[in-house]
C-alpha cells in the first residue's frame, strides 16, 4: 500500500475517534442521572456546610475558582433557590474537599449533587444541567437518565 494512502487513512481513523469521542462527552455533558441511591455522609454535608436539617433537599456543586461552566451552574441554583421554598445549595472548591470527590468518583467540574435531606443523592450532574431538569428532580425524579 502506497505510504501516502496508509498515513491518509490513519488521519481519517483518528478523526473518526475524536468525532465519536466529542461526541460521547457532548452527549453526557449536562445530563442529570440517577447515582443509584448513593449517599452524602453527614460529614461530607457537614464539611460543605449544607445544612439540611428542616427536612428540604439541598445541592452541592462541586467546582473550582477558574470554572466558567460553574459559574452558569450557579445561576441555575440561585434561580432554583429563589423558586423553591427551603431549597439551599453550596459550592464547594473540589480541591478542598478531595475525599468527597473521591468517593464519588468526580471526573471534572462542575460536578452538582441533588441531595435529599436525608443525605441520599437524588441526581448528579456533570456540566451545566437544564433549569427543568433540576425542577423535575426536586418535584420526584421522573425522567431521570439511569446511565452512571
Amino acid at each position: 500500500m502506497d505510504a501516502i494512502l496508509l498515513r491518509l487513512l490513519l488521519v481519517a481513523g483518528l478523526l473518526a475517534v475524536v468525532l465519536a469521542a466529542g461526541w460521547l462527552y457532548r452527549r453526557r455533558d449536562g445530563r442529570v442521572r440517577s447515582d443509584d441511591g448513593a449517599r452524602l455522609g453527614g460529614h461530607h454535608l457537614d464539611a460543605v456546610g449544607l445544612d439540611l436539617s428542616d427536612g428540604a433537599a439541598g445541592a452541592v456543586l462541586l467546582g473550582s475558582p477558574t470554572c466558567s461552566p460553574c459559574d452558569s451552574v450557579k445561576r441555575v441554583l440561585g434561580d432554583i433557590e429563589v423558586e423553591r421554598q427551603g431549597f439551599r445549595w453550596v459550592y464547594a472548591d473540589a480541591a478542598d474537599h478531595l475525599g468527597l470527590a473521591d468517593e464519588h468518583k468526580v471526573m471534572r467540574v462542575p460536578t452538582l449533587f441533588m441531595v435529599a435531606a436525608d443525605g441520599r443523592i437524588m441526581a448528579r450532574t456533570s456540566g451545566v444541567p437544564r433549569h427543568d431538569d433540576l425542577r423535575r428532580v426536586l418535584d420526584g425524579g421522573g425522567g431521570l437518565d439511569t446511565a452512571a
